[in-house]
């Protein structure tokens, strides 16, 4: 029986013996790319080792053969049970043979070391994907020294019976005979540099770190990040990272270690080394990448010919051009005629479905508008102006700050809009449309953090309410309204502001009351600083007729059964603002419902400062709005696209304000969400966890995402206690 693979060696059929990773690895070898020498320990090695262990607990005599299926729900057992498996394969004998055997092979690795990291390979016998559960276990380093080997594979083989592994393999229907667990082995050195390179050709993202990768894994760097395209390398965003990972040389471990380098991580031969690597690539591609000196070394491949099947591109043509790009505010593609608007007045005879809206920017009151376009292109706006989060919600690809492009787009005009990279070209030859990626069917993780959605249209009602989310943290009424602005009256409010409560029932809904800005909204004054002018609470003040209109509409859907309603005021100034609201909510009588609570966005810097204040005042609880909350602290104007450089939800300042918040409110005793269109990071995810944040509140399209990224964080943040202890 063969156990060791080199890639050179490994063909389709092996898929089974060496893993979904190592075969996609092996094409990429055979196909002459950079690939780091690599070789696969066979998954019937694992196997072969369940085999020959001497199980004392009844419960896993069976081990390799049985279900082993277990009370998920049981968090103690289940613990516990874990705990007894990895440490009975830890402590178990692997024969002296097979590490030799393996010795030999690694033998012939470059000699960046004597130290080897083990990375999981595994396939299912089942159509289900591995990628999850491979993103769920640790690889492991270690001595190519046949003890240090010995214990590295057995270390490996055991992260599969995490507690946490059990919940993911077991809760997919997966049983352990299923799981082909092979091993792909690959020398590791002090790398001067590491990332990955990932995207559909000609557009590429490269993401960089110092030495190894496992700071960008960890989520513990903001990685220096270079754009692809059109056979040119772009700097797009400078690193921020204070540690490095690197191989200690005496000992051939791990060393964190910390830095202050502020210079560009990538050199120009180093970019130069990328984008030739990235013009070879054909087919869309997610890999990582490591730099030993000059040498380019591919390490790991996340492929898919399923994708790449799936999703056909345009076909090539010598007069397909591109005419605009601009911000990829909303994902996917569409290729569809283009319907062009010089100014913000809808013409007269209705815009064709189907067409791409080109536009100098789009208004929250076109929502019935956007339910046909094919996609948005607008040359105001940036990545939360409400167009942005329109688009996002409602499904259509978009780009927003696509400067001239009501000018260079005309009408009738095929167009290629990719929401993906932010590129509008011309399509002189269309084979057919893509069409459009199912969504994949992933496991949901149980946390602790609540993880809501903001929403706005009823269209979305029925995906997001049929998701295990724990409610919508964000019910943005103005863009919920959008044409009926205004001549929406009370019941028609209520009406709409009911369906949502009663299709998450008994799981909370926050409204959020009006916030309308005039550069949106055509039926206020225009304003110079219309993102500092007359909106949120201030406006209320001024005239407060529309607010008493939403309070009834309210308290007619409280009185109706809609007991899940909350409300949240939106840019809160001041406290007298607040005292204000809370005192018209008292005369729409909205506290007499015993459930009914009233929140404020958190999102001028004021409330940093006034947070005892506010709660003193009668506030119930605060909801962090990160874009405000950048905006201000920063001072960039979120909808100028000209300014995304340094729009930075994760920038410090803007860290260690959303962290204030978070303890303050803990120690007020008010509960304390966040609702974000950033980027789901593992860098923001972790600190929030970390803070304590008791809810995040994510856009539908990324729920899945914030799901996994919570679901990891909370296990770091409990190992680490276990750790500690």
């Amino acid at each position: 029986m063969e156990t060791l693979f080199s890639l050179d060696r490994i063909e389709s059929q092996h898929q089974s013996q060496v893993g979904e990773q190592a075969l996609q690895l092996s094409v990429f070898a055979q196909k002459g790319f950079p690939v780091l020498p690599s070789v696969v320990l066979s998954a019937a090695r694992f196997r072969n080792f369940l085999e020959t262990i001497h199980w004392l607990q009844p419960l896993f005599a069976d081990l390799p053969y049985s279900s082993l299926r277990l009370n998920l729900e049981d968090s103690q057992q289940l613990q516990t049970i874990a705990r007894q498996i990895r440490q009975t394969i830890q402590h178990a004998e692997l024969p002296k043979a097979w590490v030799l055997e393996i010795q030999n092979e690694i033998a012939q690795f470059p000699d960046f070391g004597s130290a080897v990291i083990l990375r999981p390979s595994i396939a299912f016998e089942s159509d289900a994907s591995s990628q999850e559960l491979i993103d769920l276990i640790e690889p492991q380093i270690c001595s190519s020294e046949i003890n240090h080997l010995a214990i590295g594979l057995k270390q490996l083989w055991a992260e599969l019976f995490r507690a946490r592994n059990l919940v993911y393999w077991q809760g997919a229907k997966i049983e352990l005979q299923q799981i082909q667990f092979a091993v792909l082995i690959q020398p590791i050195g002090n790398a001067i540099a590491s990332g990955s390179l990932q995207g559909d050709p000609p557009n590429w993202e490269v993401t960089a770190a110092r030495g190894l990768d496992i700071a960008i894994v960890r989520g513990e760097v903001l990685p220096e990040i270079h754009k692809i395209s059109e056979d040119q390398i772009q700097f797009q965003q400078a690193a921020r990272q204070t540690i490095s990972y690197q191989i200690r040389a005496e000992t051939e471990l791990l060393m964190r270690s910390a830095i202050n380098e502020t210079a560009p991580i990538l050199n120009p031969l180093q970019r130069e080394t990328l984008l030739s690597l990235s013009q070879s690539l054909q087919f869309p591609a997610a890999l990582d990448w490591q730099f030993y000196d000059s040498q380019l070394y591919i390490t790991t491949v996340r492929y898919s010919d399923s994708l790449v099947n799936s999703f056909p591109h345009p076909a090539p043509s010598h007069s397909d051009r591109s005419i605009v790009a601009g911000l990829a505010a909303a994902p996917g593609q569409a290729i569809a005629p283009a319907f062009v608007l010089t100014d913000l007045k809808l013409p007269e005879t209705p815009i064709p479905a189907g067409s791409v809206l080109v536009t100098p920017m789009i208004l929250p009151s076109w929502i019935p508008l956007l339910k046909y376009a094919a996609a948005i292109v607008s040359e105001q706006g940036g990545m939360t102006s409400h167009g942005a989060i329109l688009a996002r919600e409602m499904g259509i690809p978009a780009i927003v700050g696509a400067e001239g492009a009501t000018k260079r787009i005309h009408t009738g005009e095929m167009i290629v809009v990719n929401g993906n990279t932010g590129s509008v070209t011309i399509a002189a030859q269309i084979d057919q449309v893509p069409p459009k990626l199912m969504p994949m069917s992933t496991t949901w993780h149980a946390t602790a953090t609540q993880l809501m959605v903001n929403l706005s249209q009823l269209d979305s009602i029925e995906n997001a309410a049929e998701s295990n989310i724990d409610g919508i943290g964000l019910l943005r009424s103005e863009l919920m309204l959008g044409g009926m602005l205004e001549d929406f009256n009370q019941d028609s409010l209520s009406q709409q502001i009911q369906k949502f409560a009663r299709s998450f029932a008994p799981r909370p809904v926050f409204y959020r009351s009006l916030d309308l800005r005039s550069h949106e909204f055509q039926i206020t004054p225009s304003e110079t600083n219309p993102m500092l002018g007359m909106r949120g609470t201030f406006s209320y003040s001024q005239n407060p007729e529309r607010f008493d209109l939403e309070l009834a509409a309210l308290q007619q859907a409280l009185e109706a059964g809609c007991s899940n309603l909350r409300l949240i005021l939106p840019f809160v100034r001041t406290i007298e603002e607040f005292v204000f609201c809370r005192r018209r909510v008292e005369q729409a009588r909205l506290f007499d419902h015993a459930s009914f609570q009233l929140w404020i966005m958190a999102e001028v810097p004021s409330v940093l400062y006034l947070l005892p204040n506010y709660v003193e005042a009668g506030v119930q609880g605060i909801c962090i709005g990160t874009s405000d909350l950048t905006q201000l602290i920063l001072g960039v104007d979120r909808d100028q696209s000209t300014m995304a450089k340094v729009f930075n939800e994760a920038h410090p300042a803007v860290m260690n304000a959303i962290a204030q918040l978070i303890q303050s409110a803990h120690r007020l005793n008010i509960p304390c969400s966040i609702s974000t269109q950033a980027t789901i990071t593992s860098e923001l995810i972790d600190r929030w966890i970390e803070w304590g944040i008791d809810a995040i509140s994510v856009n539908l399209p990324v729920v899945e995402v914030a799901n996994r990224a919570i679901a990891r964080a909370e296990q770091r943040l409990l190992l680490k206690g276990m750790r500690d202890r």
